[in-house]
């Protein structure tokens, strides 16, 4: 949008010079060129647009100036496309897959806190905030789709990432890169719905618990129902994005509100509860004020909760609050049949109510150290808050 109004403003700025020197051009031909001589306005406009940018002078340069702004976008466009994003060497790993400390953190983290199973496994969408479907944990499916009303710049299927799926023939130090780089085995690049900018900050250790844990996963024959594909622009924004891990150790985590940093950034909070800026990359200044608005397959529209310690978002609530808010979905009938257009949530509870007690109440600490923001959000909508938006601004 922003260098959309730049070149509105500059193309305005080009037409306006060649109206007046124009105009100037017609004033001197039916010779009142005495007349502007003798107005001090007019002069100064003569001056400007005849002595100063003299348009007959300038537009013999503006041609020239074109071809060098395309070729300079051009040459731009093939180095992004063709040079970007800076493929990391693959890592020196020496993981034991019969590590079983490593195998119950992987567990934890791929189904709890990371949760890769949610993204990457069918969905039962007809239950509230859409659980995994029992069975069919890594098989991958549909994930985000613009024509379903999402907010994602084309249509999202994730892969299968059990044995069975592409990855299982990948090595660890390739599943590793993916994980912390999103780069494929083959050297292309993955969407960033995959938050592997957040991956890439998790302790190495963890991350190897969960390639050991995704090794023994159920091998489950699936394929994506279609084949991801992203929009243009945001093909050459995604390559801009660096690549480089930047690891938080374990070991530096002092108190409560830094083991919360830690768990909200590898958890991906920051997906669904901070607005994004208009290159797709996230608006720190607005960091997990909420209101980002779903479609419901049931129906309706959910949106995000504020996470900060604002009034309008958690500031009225405390650790107990909190916990016992991911605690109540541990009983079963939480998880209910929902009904067509009737309140429904994209938060991924089923996954998240088994994260220890501990890491819940730091994950608090944390939030309670957030920036407050005043964003008041409207849980549940039957219409797009968007459309009605659009509706009071266009009447």
């Amino acid at each position: 949008m922003t260098i959309t109004l730049i070149i509105i403003f500059i193309l305005f700025l080009v037409l306006v010079f060649v109206l007046v020197d124009r105009m100037l051009e017609v004033l001197k031909q039916q010779q009142y060129h005495d007349a502007i001589q003798e107005d001090r306005f007019m002069k100064i406009v003569d001056i400007i647009f005849n002595d100063f940018f003299e348009w007959k002078r300038w537009r013999k340069y503006l041609s020239v100036g074109i071809i060098i702004l395309i070729a300079v976008f051009g040459l731009g466009f093939l180095f992004v496309q063709y040079s970007l994003p800076r493929v990391p060497a693959l890592p020196e790993l020496s993981i034991d897959h019969g590590d079983t400390t490593l195998l119950k953190r992987g567990k934890y983290l791929v189904e709890h806190v990371a949760i890769c199973t949610d993204c990457h496994s069918p969905r039962d969408v007809s239950r509230y905030s859409w659980p995994v479907i029992t069975g069919q944990e890594g098989a991958g499916g549909p994930f985000l789709s613009q024509k379903a009303g999402f907010d994602f710049p084309g249509e999202s299927f994730t892969p299968n990432i059990t044995p069975a799926g592409a990855v299982g023939g990948w090595s660890d130090e390739e599943l590793y890169r993916l994980l912390t780089s999103g780069i494929r085995k083959d050297g292309s690049t993955v969407n960033h719905a995959m938050p592997f900018e957040a991956f890439g900050q998790a302790d190495p250790e963890d991350l190897k618990a969960i390639i050991v844990y995704l090794r023994t996963l159920k091998p489950i024959d699936n394929q994506p129902a279609g084949e991801t594909s992203i929009d243009f622009f945001y093909q050459l924004t995604n390559k801009l994005i660096p690549r480089k891990p930047n690891p938080i150790y374990l070991s530096s985590l002092k108190n409560a509100v830094d083991s919360g940093r830690y768990l909200v950034t590898i958890a991906a909070c920051n997906d669904c509860h901070t607005p994004k800026k208009w290159d797709d990359s996230f608006d720190m200044e607005r960091a997990f004020m909420g209101g980002l608005e779903f479609p419901m397959p049931t129906g309706g529209f959910t949106h995000s909760a504020n996470l900060t310690p604002d009034e309008s978002g958690l500031g009225d609530w405390n650790e107990d609050t909190f916990v016992n808010r991911f605690r109540s979905f541990r009983d079963s009938t939480a998880l209910y049949t929902v009904d067509q257009n009737s309140v429904n949530s994209l938060m991924p509870w089923s996954a998240y109510r088994n994260m220890t007690d501990a890491d819940l109440k730091s994950i608090y600490a944390y939030l309670t150290t957030l920036k407050p923001i005043y964003n008041p959000v409207v849980k549940f909508t039957k219409q797009s808050l968007k459309t009605k938006n659009r509706s009071k601004t266009d009447g």
